[in-house]
């Protein structure tokens, strides 16, 4: 079995040029004929929080110190996975004349999806740097802890995007119900609001939205780009995540990109008859 992996590994190394190329072409045709271009990269999240900020901060008055910054820290993980994965869904199926014809490792075609949001994501976090530099107080000296949440967070984003790849193949009504799944996911995960909003209304739902994978990159990044106790008197700047905060996250990814990787190779066998 591990033979049988690093042997998949190997072709997945010789087939980086063409990773490579797909990743470039997903960011040409993203944003062909558009003025703005990688703008909309910032553009988006931007919008979306001040969206949200208006609805959940002003009118339904959700308690949580400079809301913005809170809410950007979760929305722009979350969007990052979402479009992933949501991209991801019909990678194979969409494809299925190039799968036909040429053989490459497969599974390039999801992991091209998700290099490329992860370069938008890398560019809306730059971005939008100064804005939690100003709301929030200095974050560089986490930098290094951001950068393993990003890995870690790619790790965790490409197995979930090979499962509903290879999933799709042969459930195509997948790819509709992904929108819902993924509605429901993002409410959620506390994105718009902090877990003690959750503690003080709806304790039962605590250990529930904890079960949630997502819940722990969010938090993860808010430690880092925004503090940590939002919702309660007080609330901290800037800071290191809690040590089970990374162990959780760690071991989400690793399992999770090991189980989609098994599992869309064992399925890949029958995508070009399936397609």
């Amino acid at each position: 079995m591990a033979i049988a992996a690093a042997s998949r590994l190997r072709d997945l190394w010789s087939a980086r040029e063409l990773l490579r190329n797909l990743v470039a072409k997903e960011l040409k045709v993203r944003y062909k004929q558009s003025a703005l271009g990688f703008a909309w990269s910032l553009i988006t999240p931007l919008l979306m929080t001040a969206i949200f900020t208006v609805v959940f901060a002003t009118f339904l008055r959700i308690q949580v110190e400079d809301f913005a910054t809170f809410f950007l820290a979760g929305y722009l993980v979350w969007q990052f996975f979402s479009n992933s994965v949501n991209s991801s869904v019909g990678a194979i199926v969409g494809n299925g004349p190039l799968i036909r014809k040429v053989w490459f490792p497969r599974e390039v075609l999801p992991l091209a999806l998700v290099l490329s949001q992860a370069v938008h994501f890398l560019l809306a976090l730059i971005a939008t740097s100064a804005l939690f530099w100003f709301q929030r107080g200095n974050f560089l000296p986490y930098l290094p802890g951001l950068v393993v949440a990003l890995v870690l967070l790619v790790l965790f984003t490409a197995g979930m995007s090979m499962i509903f790849a290879s999933a799709n193949v042969g459930f195509r009504d997948l790819q509709e119900l992904t929108q819902v799944i993924f509605l429901a996911w993002f409410y959620a995960t506390p994105v718009i609001y902090p877990l003690s909003f959750v503690e003080a209304n709806a304790p039962w739902a605590l250990a529930v939205i904890r079960l949630n994978p997502m819940t722990w990159f969010v938090e993860w990044f808010q430690a880092s780009l925004y503090g940590a106790g939002a919702g309660l008197a007080v609330t901290t700047p800037p800071g290191w995540p809690h040590p089970r905060t990374v162990l959780v996250c760690a071991v989400v990814a690793v399992v999770t990109f090991a189980v989609g990787y098994g599992l869309f190779h064992r399925w890949a066998v029958n995508f070009a008859k399936e397609v």
